[in-house]
């Protein structure tokens, strides 16, 4: 029995209703004073988030440029801290008209569809901490331009209004209260050594054995990769263009519903050098930081549908301000 959260009957649905109360319904600014903290953790690819009212005015300049902006959410998964806290990871997809000029550039008039992961770390009711990463590729597609295009198009207004790009690292952030958690079941464990076989040890033959033959993974871009040609492809384009890379695992939670394979959430990282010809061009040298989402649906023990999220415009804006300083140097 999964418990009541005030007027919402269990966790995904007030996950679900708050989101709503947010964006559709308007609440904005009061509805994130009663939901966030006033010092609130938000960590995006993007950059760190350290107050309620930067939430707020990052909420604002979304909807003056995607004024009709809905939030359709797929899935939450979620965990139990014990202590009237829980983890939570929200899969949604956000749909809306590119109609005002912003950080994406002058209005497109475009219709926009891409993904978005949130992992909240809810106490007493409140989101205390958040981590968010949104398929900006998808973002860049959908309004005529690459990945890239737009990333150099952001950089370029962060250097204008900030005297620099700006993007999230790990020693920009700062501690909060949430204590990690890696699930120990057979089913994390079979994910989570597959994952480590392939981006640590930079073995693609394990996707072999993680992946069901018929395997549909959602990727970055609003692509999809079928089947293990289409995944290894997949994989082997992060590894190659980061062939040094670290892989580490933040969180794993595990959701087993009636008449739902096993589901699971994982955040994870990699670390490394643009050093080789992959996904991302040339190598650069630059040093590159990526945080990563994924939800699966397990059965039989293999990944039958899963969904990968990082934020590439976030990643060409690193490695776009590697060149600039290179140039510059």
């Amino acid at each position: 029995m999964q418990p009541k959260i005030g007027a919402y009957r269990d966790v995904p649905d007030f996950i679900y209703g708050i989101t709503r109360e947010i964006w559709e319904d308007r609440g904005i600014g009061g509805k994130l004073d009663r939901y966030y903290a006033p010092d609130i953790l938000l960590r995006a690819p993007t950059g760190l988030t350290t107050s309620n009212h930067g939430v707020t005015a990052q909420t604002l300049q979304t909807l003056h440029q995607f004024p009709d902006r809905q939030l359709v959410g797929e899935d939450v998964i979620w965990a139990d801290g014990g202590d009237g806290s829980f983890l939570s990871s929200h899969r949604l997809i956000s749909v809306m008209r590119h109609t005002g000029d912003g950080s994406h550039g002058p209005a497109s008039g475009r219709v926009v569809r891409s993904r978005i992961i949130a992992d909240c770390f809810v106490l007493d009711t409140v989101v205390t901490e958040e981590w968010l990463v949104r398929d900006q590729a998808a973002f860049a597609r959908c309004i005529g331009l690459t990945p890239r295009d737009l990333a150099r198009q952001m950089a370029e207004q962060d250097v204008r209004s900030l005297g620099k790009v700006e993007f999230f690292l790990p020693e920009h952030d700062r501690p909060g209260r949430y204590q990690p958690r890696i699930a120990e079941t057979p089913e994390t464990d079979i994910v989570i050594a597959g994952y480590r076989r392939l981006w640590q040890a930079k073995e693609t033959a394990a996707l072999r054995d993680l992946y069901f033959h018929g395997a549909a993974m959602a990727t970055p871009g609003g692509e999809t990769a079928n089947g293990h040609g289409d995944i290894d492809r997949f994989y082997l384009g992060y590894l190659a263009a980061f062939p040094d890379a670290e892989f580490a695992l933040h969180s794993a939670i595990i959701n087993r519903d009636p008449d739902q394979p096993p589901r699971i959430a994982l955040r994870w990282s990699l670390r490394g050098t643009h050093s080789g010809f992959g996904h991302f061009g040339p190598p650069t040298g630059a040093p590159v930081f990526i945080m990563g989402m994924s939800h699966i649906h397990l059965v039989q023990g293999q990944i039958r549908q899963e969904w990968v999220l990082t934020d590439e415009v976030a990643i060409w804006k690193q490695i776009i301000a590697h060149q600039e300083s290179r140039a510059g140097a």
